[in-house]
């Protein structure tokens, strides 16, 4: 039993998580990158800069498939300095 759950822990940690490819490992496969740069400014600004492309990249393509709306889109255009996207097709969304 408990080699089974040691072995579903490791395997949900080493797939191919999302969390997995942005928190643990970074794409110069340095484990925990955001622990090495937590006192180096530069590496700081850099990474928060990759949060923001990510997180308005994420809701983009939440938005695209349906998984969050237009309003919640936008407001996380309006946090990262975006304009709205206006509405199109009233019909439709």
């Amino acid at each position: 039993m408990i080699r089974n759950t040691i072995l579903i822990v490791l395997l949900g940690l080493t797939g191919g998580c999302q969390f997995y490819q942005n928190v643990v490992m970074d794409e110069d496969g340095h484990f925990f990158p955001w622990h090495a740069h937590r006192d180096n400014p530069e590496h700081q600004k850099k990474w928060n800069e990759d949060k923001v492309e990510w997180e308005i990249k994420d809701a983009g393509r939440r938005y695209e498939t349906g998984m969050i709306d237009r309003y919640q889109y936008n407001q996380v255009r309006k946090r990262h300095g975006l304009q709205p996207i206006p509405r199109i097709f009233p019909s439709l969304r």
